[in-house]
């Protein structure tokens, strides 16, 4: 399989970034239709990787401020909050983050997966740091699956 990066077909590279930047579409699909259509497989594993990202970098910019305007409107709890919630926001936080990062993919998507990361407590930047662990896991192992399945039916 060849994997020089041909410039002559920019624009095949460009509708992967665009592709994988489509919230519904995740790098699951992008990578192996890339590959399949004859793109070279590491070139468009980084574009679909950067696409994907660059969506959920916004997302989690725009959901941040939209959540911390929604609580600004919001009065504050009595007593603040239980003993309770208190500690379900801090094991989500610990523990939920990266959960939802390496399973998001598969399950709910990046996209919604990152905002439901947001409105459990997580901060931006962490939320934002699993996030982009767990697309380049899945890029890779999705861009080698893609290569080794096509080079096992030809």
């Amino acid at each position: 399989m060849d994997v020089t990066f041909d410039a002559g077909s920019w624009w095949s590279y460009l509708l992967v970034f665009l592709a994988a930047a489509t919230p519904v579409i995740e790098v699951l699909v992008v990578i192996p239709a890339a590959v399949l259509a004859g793109l070279a497989p590491l070139p468009a594993t980084v574009l679909a990787f950067a696409g994907n990202l660059t969506t959920v970098v916004i997302a989690v910019v725009a959901g941040d401020r939209l959540l911390g305007w929604w609580r600004r409107r919001r009065p504050p709890r009595p007593g603040g909050p239980g003993r309770r919630a208190e500690r379900a926001r801090h094991l989500a936080q610990r523990y939920g983050v990266p959960g939802l990062a390496f399973i998001a993919p598969i399950s709910t998507g990046t996209h919604i997966a990152a905002l439901a990361a947001l409105a459990t407590g997580a901060d931006r930047p962490r939320v934002l740091r699993w996030m982009a662990a767990g697309l380049a896991v899945w890029a890779v192992a999705v861009g080698v699956a893609a290569v080794a399945g096509v080079d096992a039916f030809r």
